[in-house]
């Protein structure tokens, strides 16, 4: 780029950063000294949709969908009633 140096133009090499370069899909821009690079990124939860009834947790660093662990959350008990966990399942037991 052209830069005035007092009163002489002068071309001076550009400072490029993350805001120059355009990363293809899957990948990030992240500085390395003062080059901007394309590196992968890093797999995760954000972009990984599960179906019902499943949830997105970290296997080591692969996101896998893993079925939702049963909870009184998803369970609405008859009026007189409430929800309490019985070993690892919700159920509605009366009210004492």
């Amino acid at each position: 780029t052209c830069q005035m140096d007092g009163t002489t133009p002068r071309c001076v090499p550009m400072v490029l950063t993350c805001q120059d370069l355009t990363c293809p899909p899957g990948s990030t821009c992240r500085m390395e000294e003062s080059t901007p690079r394309c590196v992968p990124k890093a797999p995760s939860c954000q972009g990984l949709t599960c179906p019902p009834g499943s949830t997105c947790r970290m296997e080591e660093s692969t996101p896998r969908c893993v079925p939702k662990a049963p909870s009184c959350q998803g369970l609405t008990c008859p009026p007189g009633s409430t929800c309490r966990m019985e070993e690892s399942t919700p159920r509605c037991v009366p009210i004492m």
